[in-house]
This record gives C-alpha cells, structure tokens and sequence, in this order.
C-alpha cells in the first residue's frame, strides 16, 4: 500500500507530520480530517529513510551504545510515570547529558517544540532508535500509554542484551584457544623453523615429507608475510565496506542460516525475535500490517525476513495471517500453530511470547551443545598440530642417529 508524508496542523493550531497509508491522496486527506488535522502538504513518501525521519524530514548520525540506550528507556519511563512531560524530562536528562548524548537530546526537544510526536522526533535519529523502537512508542502514543511501551521495550531488549551475553560467554573460550593456535603458528613459521631450517640445510639424506612440507610453509610465510597480512587487511575492510548492502546481506544471511553447526542457532534466533517483536507490537497495539512492516525491517537477512516481507504482501491484499502462512515450512511447527491459536482467539502477543520463550530456551540447550562439542575438537585440533611439528622436527633427527648407529 503507498505511503505518504503529511504536515497539517491540529485543533490548537500546531504543526504536526508523519507518514500514514493510503489508497490515494484523497482517501489520506479524508483520514486526516477525520482526526481532526487540517492538510498543510502531502506527497508520496519516497523512501523508507523518508519514513523514518517523520516529520522533521532529517536525519542524524548520533548513535547511542545499547547500555545507553537502555539506560535512557529506563529514566524515560521513571519520569514520564511520576506525571513530568516529556519535555521536562529531556530538561532533567540534559543537565548531565554530554557530547554525542547532549546533542541527541536537544534534536529530539527541538522538534517536540515543533510540534511533532515523540515517536517522530525518535525516527528523526535511526541509527539510534531503530524501526521497531519507534513503532513501539507509535503505538503506545495511539493509546495514550507511554509508561507501558516503555516497560515492553525494557523487558524486550534486557532479554535481548542477557542472550547476547551468554552466546558471547559461550564461545569466549572457543575464540581464545583459536586466536592462541592462530598466535603459536604464526610465531612456529615465523621465528622457529627457521632455525630448524638452518640446521637441516647440511642434512644430506632426503628429508622426511612432514619436514619438508614444514619447511616450505614456513619459507612462503615468511617470504610473503606482508603481502598475506595486507591481504588479510584488505579482506576484512572490503567485507565491512560491502556488509551494509542489502544484495551482500541477503546472501550472507543464506549462507549463515545453512552453516551445519551455527546455522540451526541462527535460525532459532530469527525466529525468537520475529516471534518476540510481533508480541510486544501486537500488545502495545500497533495495527498488524505495520507491524509486519516494522518485522521485516528488523530481522536480519534470510528466509524469516523474506517469509515476514510476503505475509505483509498477502495481508494487504485481505489475507489473514494463518493463510497467509499456508504451506511455507518457513517458521516452527510451533510457532505457526501459535499464530492459528492467537488469531481465533485475539491473543496472538500471548500465544507468541510463550512461543519465543519455548526456543529461547531450546536455543539455550544448542548452544550449550555446541561448545560443549567444541571442546574436544580444538583440544584434538592442538594434539594434532603439535604431533605434526613434532614429527617434523624429530624425524631428520631420529634419521640421523639411525644413520651414524648403522655406520
């Protein structure tokens, strides 16, 4: 459905903007005075960066750390519960508030004094308050409830930040014995051998293969350090420059979900935060299609999101969620039993919460699997290459002495 962006002033004569849904133009300003605004401008929104600049109509770069983040969320709803407006609050908030933050602050009371929405003045700033942060405060603004947004956001991303530490927990020890053995290799090829090198140059017999494949890797290591090391460098800043483009995404987001040992935990962390960001819209009230929108824009790159992006195409046409699903495979079992469940008896952010807490959970367990199981792989991948150079270093030697025995 076309999106257009408005300015019209309301019953007390302030400006106000944002961006509805339309049929056409007329059938917006029809929706328009029905909630009393009187028209000023209207035109096609032309981007989704358009949407979410809302009525101001500009954007900023300011970007918060998710600690930051969520410390605001939590003093914004303390503030807004003890009865002080939001202007009011932002005062209290600047007092102590300092560069990037500070400034952040004064955007966002700037264009509340405009006239805009919170919700709008926030989607001014996506880098900092994403799609699904600002429909959230959307939609409790439609029903008047700040403080229980607030709360859902709160919970939402306390959950989201304790799940990330405890994957980052769980592969602390795995990264480290890598980047140890990645460390003792480097340090062997680059430093060690070569001295081995010199005391086998005089070796008259053939050396052993794994010496002389030893050999060699270390000469090519060396020999070509820099070039393999400017490499390396180039790789990872092209990947960085190339990551944000929605083509590179997708593909990477294909790939990741069908790795063999991460991929399932992936997935499973897809479907968790379709699941959990549906609920909490859902709850606070947002209408289903935008909240499919908001989804879509969010979920990472794969088949959850192109999954997500079709049951929105198929809502606006009059589907209903159920069939929209029809025979995708996409989703759980479960999970599209819970949208069944949900949509016959109107409580789809229940029955969806009490799905994505049943995978968190079943994440939880994979994971606790994985580097349970990864363990005993990197401990067989260390024995391995120190018997390898062992071998390596040993053999000539053993060669040698068998050599002069039989002499």
């Amino acid at each position: 459905m076309p999106r257009f962006a408005y300015q019209a002033a309301d019953v007390t004569g302030r400006v106000v903007g944002g961006v509805v849904d339309g049929v056409s133009e007329a059938d917006v300003l029809v929706a328009l005075e029905e909630r009393a605004l009187t028209p000023l401008k209207l035109r096609a929104a032309k981007s989704a960066d358009e949407e979410l600049a809302g009525a101001t109509g500009t954007q900023t770069t300011i970007r918060l750390r998710a600690r930051e983040l969520l410390e605001f969320s939590r003093q914004l709803k303390v503030m807004l519960a003890s009865g002080m407006t939001i202007l009011s609050t932002l005062g209290v908030f600047r007092q102590r508030a300092k560069g990037n933050y500070r400034r952040l602050l004064d955007r966002i009371a700037a264009d509340i004094q405009r006239g805009t929405t919170l919700s709008e003045a926030l989607a001014a700033h996506p880098r900092t308050f994403d799609p699904f942060y600002v429909g959230t405060i959307r939609a409790g603004e439609a029903a008047g409830v700040h403080t229980e947004a607030l709360n859902e956001l709160i919970a939402y991303y306390e959950r989201r930040a304790t799940l990330r530490r405890e994957v980052v927990g769980a592969l602390t020890y795995p990264a480290i014995v890598v980047l140890t053995l990645i460390a003792a290799c480097i340090v062997m090829l680059t430093c060690v051998v070569p001295q081995f090198e010199r005391m086998f140059s005089s070796h008259a017999a053939t050396l052993p293969l794994p010496t002389r494949v030893l050999l060699a890797v270390s000469g090519f290591v060396t020999g070509h350090g820099w070039e393999l090391a400017a490499g390396v460098v180039a790789l990872g800043i092209g990947a960085w420059l190339i990551s944000p483009l929605p083509r590179v995404r997708a593909v990477a987001g294909r790939v990741l979900a069908h790795l063999p040992i991460f991929g399932p935990i992936i997935y499973l962390a897809t479907v968790v935060q379709f699941a959990r960001m549906i609920a909490l819209l859902e709850r606070a009230g947002l209408p289903m299609l935008e909240t499919l929108r908001v989804v879509a824009q969010m979920l990472v790159p794969g088949p959850v999101k192109e999954l997500t992006a079709g049951l929105r195409r198929k809502v606006v046409a009059g589907s209903s969620v159920t069939d929209a699903l029809g025979n995708t495979r996409v989703l759980p079992d479960l999970v599209e039993q819970m949208i069944a469940v949900g949509e016959q008896t109107g409580r789809i952010d229940e029955t969806l919460a009490a799905a994505a807490a049943h995978y968190e959970d079943e994440m939880r367990v994979k994971i606790r699997r994985v580097t349970t199981a990864l363990e005993p792989v990197l401990t067989l991948l260390m024995s391995s290459l120190v018997l390898g150079v062992a071998l390596a270093v040993f053999l000539p030697l053993w060669q040698t002495n068998t050599l002069l025995l039989k002499h």
